[in-house]
């Protein structure tokens, strides 16, 4: 009884984590008219969700200062695969962190951003500079994530069917009575 209790209780925990998402507390910026260009240039991108030093340990935000991270609409599972994109050496945003999201292909971004931590014009200044990149190197980015993975799913199976015979084989190696 007690660990139907505890479980029902983690299954609400991350019911509402999910619902609420990493979006919560954070302000939607992306119709403000100094970020059309950024919209404009992110239209292009065949991705739902674009992320940059969203990390909740510092020491990962430190880990990845140079890399956005995109994730395809089609992207399934619960820890979908994300694609990275390597900022330019020279970056100097280190205080702009935000989450782009939408439904499809064809929405506007929402730009979703902590006002509280993140001043408007480092936000603008930081993605005037980032969208071009990410625009570029966005395509082959979520090609080579789709190829890992591919090639992950390959070895994977080729690991199961490898294990079956294995097992196969073993169990024949027994003499019948």
């Amino acid at each position: 009884m007690l660990g139907c209790v505890v479980l029902a209780m983690g299954g609400g925990v991350f019911a509402a984590v999910k619902l609420l998402g990493s979006g919560a507390g954070k302000t939607d910026v992306g119709n403000r008219k100094a970020l059309a260009s950024v919209q404009a240039q992110l239209r292009t991108v065949d991705a739902c969700l674009i992320e940059y030093n969203q990390w909740t340990r510092s020491h990962h935000r430190q880990m990845h200062r140079r890399n956005v991270f995109i994730t395809s609409c089609d992207a399934k599972g619960l820890v979908p695969r994300s694609a990275k994109v390597v900022l330019p050496e020279q970056w100097s945003h280190d205080a702009l962190s935000f989450k782009a999201e939408r439904s499809s292909v064809k929405d506007e971004w929402s730009i979703l951003v902590d006002t509280e931590a993140v001043p408007f014009p480092v936000l603008v200044a930081g993605l005037e500079e980032l969208a071009p990149i990410v625009a570029r190197d966005a395509s082959e980015a979520l090609e080579k994530s789709r190829a890992a993975e591919a090639e992950g799913n390959a070895k994977y199976e080729q690991q199961q069917r490898q294990q079956e015979r294995q097992r196969r084989q073993n169990q024949e190696s027994y003499p019948s009575r």
